[in-house]
């Protein structure tokens, strides 16, 4: 029989951040809280890995601006010098950047040889990139066999949408001594049409939330006391993928939870998109019928993502990561934190409409 939570959904629009005093003495700085203060934590911002936004012209810009990069894995079928979703041209790209720390180059379940050539090309940070993280020991058997073979300084795996799915990941990949970051969010992209058609999807505020709840106070889904302890010594971060079009929305995000947030229609509006340049200015989902004829030259399966065309107006990458971060500090320092770290978990919301809100740590 169907079983149904009680809890309710609620979306970035769903909720205001309220202004609070500061928690900072500022007797003896004059505006310690301006946002002109805040440390840049750009770093904590990913751009999400879709062909449309991901070339070599825009990595190189990101990483020169501290945007953390996610390379895309989607290979065209049709030869060309710019098939940066295939593992040469992951490489060159990789090969390209100057800080490849915040780097994740995206891999499949079974790619086994790519992540050979790969690691000889030096990268050691890796994003597992399915978009169904519930598969948790396909994921543990995958990410084993890329230990043998590869360096491991940091993974990347999702996407799930619930506590429970972010317990079975790091259950299955506790054997790792390294930074776990976990994509929270179903179904929540512009270019994603997965809860048309399955019916999957969550409120981003509640699934942050509650992901985030359960790492703070491990134990209180009563799992057996020796999974916890081996959950509790993992260091597990939480990345808001999916429907954050503003900075008012990675705001909303980090003070929800996340650490970090993951971003793509934000980006494909920028000049230095692979779309923007090569492209008719248009912007697909991973899983859409685009993205199949791009890879394989026919669409073979169902899809679940669409295309559209970019409306609004197209800036430098520059201009957009500058009004990004502008809202994004804006908001930490009416919060009363100094720091985007102090201020991940720590928003204190207004529901719009009659919801449980978000806790407190």
């Amino acid at each position: 029989m169907p079983k149904f939570t009680n809890k309710k959904s609620i979306y970035y629009n769903d909720v205001n951040l309220l202004a609070r005093p500061t928690f900072v003495d500022e007797s003896n700085t004059l505006g310690a809280l301006s946002r002109k203060n805040i440390p840049v934590e750009l770093n904590r911002v990913y751009v999400s890995p879709m062909q449309a936004i991901i070339g070599k012209e825009f990595a190189i810009k990101a990483n020169e601006l501290g945007l953390g990069l996610c390379l895309h894995r989607f290979p065209s079928s049709v030869p060309t010098d710019r098939d940066w979703g295939s593992t040469e041209g992951q490489i060159k790209i990789f090969k390209a950047l100057q800080d490849t720390s915040n780097v994740f180059v995206s891999v499949g379940l079974n790619d086994f040889d790519r992540v050979e050539q790969l690691a000889k090309a030096g990268v050691t940070n890796w994003l597992i990139d399915m978009a169904n993280g519930y598969m948790h020991k396909a994921i543990g058997n995958a990410v084993k066999r890329i230990s043998e073979i590869a360096k491991i300084d940091n993974l990347m795996v999702g996407n799930i949408h619930t506590a429970h799915g972010v317990f079975n990941i790091v259950n299955e990949l506790s054997f790792l001594d390294c930074p776990i970051y976990i994509r929270i969010g179903i179904a929540g992209g512009s270019p994603c049409s997965t809860n048309d058609s399955t019916g999957y999807n969550r409120g981003q505020i509640t699934e942050i939330n509650e992901c985030a709840d359960w790492l703070a106070e491990t134990g209180s889904h009563n799992i057996a006391p020796q999974l916890i302890k081996k959950v509790v010594e993992c260091d597990v971060r939480i990345v808001a993928d999916g429907g954050i079009k503003n900075s008012g929305y990675a705001s909303k995000a980090f003070g929800a939870g996340a650490d970090a947030v993951m971003m793509g229609g934000y980006f494909v509006r920028s000049e230095e998109a692979e779309t923007n340049i090569t492209g008719d200015g248009t912007y697909w989902g991973g899983a859409s019928e685009k993205q199949q004829l791009i890879a394989q030259g026919k669409a073979t399966r169902h899809s679940e993502g669409k295309e559209f065309k970019i409306e609004e107006p197209i800036l430098s990458l520059e201009r957009l990561t500058s009004d990004l971060w502008g809202g994004i500090s804006s908001a930490v320092s009416y919060s009363g934190f100094s720091s985007l770290k102090d201020f991940v978990y720590n928003g204190y919301f207004e529901i719009k409409e009659n919801s449980l809100p978000p806790r407190r740590k």
